[in-house]
């Protein structure tokens, strides 16, 4: 937010110090070749650069639930063969909250956004202004079954991020979850929420040596990070 460069400074950033980049192609403002810094199809590079990309800050992919359907099944297959270690997926963003105030704003932002990022990854004929309409941003809310048809999609690991819950944690691994998100982000929807801090000692507990041990547990609204056989 703060750089000039924008994404592509914390994409270089988060590679040169080895550590996750997580893309987002709804609200990232720049193609996923000039946010991750490759050139081109990552199946086009060679053997050793392909090597460095994954070692030197490995990129997971972000997604929403609430996107439909159709514009999932296209991308998710892709996303698979793009280089990325696993798909994010926001949990604590269950309904949609009041946006009147907030979509012209979004909408103006979108006038600069680089038009080559929806070239990028293959939608569903969407543009900025079907992003921002029904039923897309005001959406029916998700449920776990969600959830599961995602991981029919996909064989990458699956990380479910804004668990504050022991028993959503076990929830989610129950429904194909890999890896748990510890936070309380909540695309800011809801204010004064428990401190993710609090809550990562009884989701470690329940999560711990589950989903075939490869459990990733993260706060990031408290700065605290650890990483469980994420491979």
């Amino acid at each position: 937010l703060a750089h000039i460069d924008g994404e592509v400074a914390t994409a270089r950033g988060a590679t040169e110090a080895k550590c996750i980049y997580t893309y987002n192609w709804v609200y990232s403002t720049m193609p996923e070749e000039k946010v991750l810094q490759t050139t081109g199809n990552i199946q086009a590079l060679s053997y050793l650069t392909f090597i460095l990309f994954m070692i030197l800050g490995p990129k997971f992919f972000h997604i929403y639930l609430t996107a439909p359907i159709d514009i999932l099944e296209k991308i998710v297959p892709q996303v698979d063969k793009k280089g990325y270690r696993a798909i994010v997926v926001t949990c604590d963003d269950p309904t949609t909250r009041v946006r009147d105030h907030i979509l012209p704003l979004f909408l103006e932002a979108s006038e600069y956004i680089d038009p080559t990022i929806f070239q990028t990854v293959e939608t569903a004929n969407i543009n900025m202004n079907d992003l921002c309409s029904e039923p897309t941003l005001t959406k029916k809310a998700i449920t776990w079954t969600n959830l599961e048809r995602l991981r029919k999609l996909t064989r990458l690991p699956i990380i479910c991020k804004g668990i504050l819950s022991p028993i959503d944690a076990e929830i989610a691994i129950k429904y194909g979850a890999n890896g748990i998100i510890v936070s309380n982000h909540g695309s800011r929807l809801i204010d004064t929420t428990v401190p993710a801090i609090e809550c990562l000692k009884e989701i470690i507990n329940v999560v711990d040596g589950r989903a075939e041990g490869k459990v990733c547990l993260m706060t990031i609204s408290n700065m605290f990070l650890a990483l469980k056989d994420l491979r």
